[in-house]
């Protein structure tokens, strides 16, 4: 009785299918007929990819040092998206911490400071891939007479997409 009702309903499914499955006919009374062909292109899906370095130092005795943020090269964006990479915050205002003590820096891109909210690269869809962004540090505060060691800040860079 399984099998009977199995292959009943393996037939319902078939004749279902044939019925669903429009097809035209060329024959001496209808010489010719037209088919549609469709091809959907799907929209480019946002997967992005930006690096950062997870650390920068200063090395020996070195006022400054560089640091590259890049977009990765198999990025995607939707049509007409645009991300912005800022520099969204420093944890210490832009000044290299150790306890109560303090040295100021700068950064800087293509000669011109950057701060809190700066752009540091945007890349709108269409267009290429934008080539790294190099950074630079500067220390520009005075260490005369501060403890030695290791003095630092955290800066945290924040990538956004928009539909332009």
């Amino acid at each position: 009785m399984k099998k009977l009702i199995c292959l009943l309903l393996t037939l319902s499914l078939l004749c279902a299918g044939i019925a669903l499955a429009e097809e035209r006919v060329i024959d001496p009374n209808n010489l010719s007929q037209s088919t549609t062909v469709t091809f959907d292109v799907p929209e480019p899906e946002t997967d992005y990819t930006v690096t950062i370095p997870a650390s920068v130092a200063f090395v020996g005795e070195a006022t400054t040092t560089d640091m590259t943020v890049t977009i990765g090269a198999d990025s995607t964006l939707a049509v007409g998206a645009t991300l912005l990479v800022t520099l969204e915050s420093s944890a210490n205002s832009f000044q290299l911490k150790q306890g109560d003590n303090a040295i100021a820096y700068d950064i800087k891109q293509g000669g011109s400071s950057l701060s809190a909210g700066s752009e540091v690269l945007s890349w709108t869809q269409g267009e290429e891939i934008p080539g790294a962004a190099t950074l630079n540090l500067e220390v520009t505060g005075s260490i005369d007479g501060l403890p030695y060691g290791a003095y630092t800040d955290t800066l945290t860079f924040k990538a956004t997409v928009s539909d332009n």
